[in-house]
C-alpha cells in the first residue's frame, strides 16, 4: 500500500514539473460555464452517443445534417401544427449522400443510404424522448423555426395535411 502512495505521489510531481498540472492564473479571468444536469445533460449524451454511432460511416458534417432533419421529424410527430415537406426532406437526405466519398460503389451508396434512414429514425426517437416531457416549449421553438425563410426549415407551408387514408385491415377473430 505504501508503494502505491509513492508511486502516485511520484506520477504527481512528475506532472507538475513537466507542466501538466493547472496553471496558477489559468482560468481566472475566462468565464466557465456550468457543466449541463437533468435533461439538458440527458439531451447532449444522446447526441453524443449517436454521433458515436454514426462516426464510422458519415462525417462530421453529415452527422450534423442527419440529426438536424431528425430535429424535424421529432418536431412534426410532437406538433401537431407541423409537417415535414416530404420534397425537402428528400432534398436533404440526397445532400447527405453527396458528401460522401466521390467513389463509392453502387453497393456502398445503397448502404450509406440505408444508413441515413436507419439513423433518421434513430435521431427523431432520440428527440422525440428527449422532448416529450416539455413538449410545449419544444413546439413553440420549433413553430418559430418554421416561421422563417422556407429554405431555412423542412416544414411544409401551410396546415398539416390529413393523416393518410388507407384502408385499415380488419381484424381477424
Amino acid at each position: 500500500m505504501q508503494t502505491l502512495r509513492t508511486l502516485a505521489l511520484a506520477l504527481a510531481a512528475t506532472a507538475l514539473v513537466a507542466g501538466c498540472g493547472p496553471k496558477p492564473d489559468a482560468g481566472k479571468d475566462a468565464p466557465t460555464a456550468p457543466a449541463p444536469v437533468g435533461k439538458d445533460a440527458a439531451h447532449q449524451d444522446a447526441g453524443a452517443l449517436l454521433a458515436d454511432l454514426m462516426s464510422p460511416t458519415f462525417t462530421v458534417e453529415q452527422q450534423g445534417r442527419i440529426l438536424n432533419m431528425g430535429y424535424f421529424m421529432a418536431a412534426s410527430s410532437l406538433c401537431p401544427d407541423l409537417e415535414v415537406d416530404a420534397q425537402k426532406m428528400g432534398r436533404a437526405v440526397d445532400a447527405v449522400l453527396t458528401l460522401g466519398p466521390p467513389e463509392q460503389t453502387d453497393a456502398e451508396k445503397a448502404h450509406q443510404r440505408d444508413a441515413v434512414i436507419m439513423f433518421l429514425g434513430m435521431s427523431s426517437g432520440a428527440m422525440i424522448g428527449s422532448h416529450i416531457e416539455d413538449k410545449t416549449q419544444f413546439c413553440e421553438d420549433a413553430a418559430k423555426v418554421k416561421g422563417g425563410a422556407p429554405e431555412t426549415h423542412l416544414f411544409a407551408a401551410g396546415p398539416p395535411t390529413d393523416p393518410s387514408t388507407a384502408p385499415v385491415p380488419a381484424n381477424k377473430p
